[in-house]
C-alpha cells in the first residue's frame, strides 16, 4: 500500500437479522440449489416464530414474526450469510462481509478509483432496497488512508457518509 491512497468504508445494516425477508430468503435458497423439502422445513421453522412485549410486568399477546432470522440460533447466522451472499455481485472494489458488518475498500489515487467506489456504494444501496434491507447511515463511516489522500466525499443513497479518523475491527 506504500504511496497508494485508499479509502475504506465501514457499512452497517440497520436491524440486520430482524429485517431478512422470509420470501426473499426462500427464493435465494432455491437459487442456490437447496431442495424443496429443505426450503419448506426452513420456511416452517421461520413461520413458527412468535414474539411478545413485556413492559413493567404487563405482557402483550404473542404475535407471529414475519421477517428476520433468530440470532441466538445456529441456523440464523447461516441463513443471514446466505441472504447477503449476492451482495458483492457486480462490485469492483474489495468487499468483506462478517455477519452484518460490511467493509468496502478501494484505491483512490485516480479519479476513476473514486468513481468506481461511488458506483459500488450505489450498487450496495440498490441491493439493500431490492432485498428490503436498510443501511444504518449513522454508523456508516469513511476512513481515508494515505498522506495525500484527496478525502473525496461519498454518498450512500442520498446521504453523505461521515468521515472517521480510525476504525476498530
Amino acid at each position: 500500500m506504500r504511496g497508494k491512497q485508499w479509502t475504506h468504508y465501514s457499512l452497517d445494516f440497520s436491524k440486520a437479522f430482524d429485517m431478512v425477508s422470509h420470501s426473499i430468503l426462500a427464493s435465494k435458497l432455491k437459487k442456490y440449489g437447496l431442495d424443496e423439502w429443505t426450503i419448506r422445513w426452513i420456511e416452517s421453522w421461520l413461520d413458527c416464530l412468535a414474539q411478545r412485549v413485556v413492559i413493567n410486568g404487563s405482557m402483550s399477546s404473542w404475535q407471529p414474526v414475519s421477517s428476520g432470522v433468530p440470532q441466538g440460533s445456529v441456523l440464523g447466522p447461516v441463513l443471514f450469510n446466505i441472504f447477503i451472499n449476492d451482495l458483492e455481485d457486480g462490485v469492483d472494489c474489495t468487499l468483506r462481509k462478517f455477519a452484518d458488518d460490511i467493509k468496502l475498500g478501494g484505491e483512490v489515487d485516480m479519479l476513476d478509483g473514486r468513481y468506481r467506489i461511488q458506483r459500488d456504494l450505489n450498487k450496495l444501496e440498490d441491493w439493500a432496497k431490492r432485498n428490503l434491507m436498510r443501511f444504518n447511515k449513522d454508523k456508516c463511516r469513511v476512513l481515508h488512508l494515505g498522506r495525500k489522500n484527496p478525502m473525496h466525499g461519498y454518498r450512500l443513497g442520498m446521504e453523505w457518509l461521515g468521515n472517521s479518523s480510525s476504525e476498530k475491527d
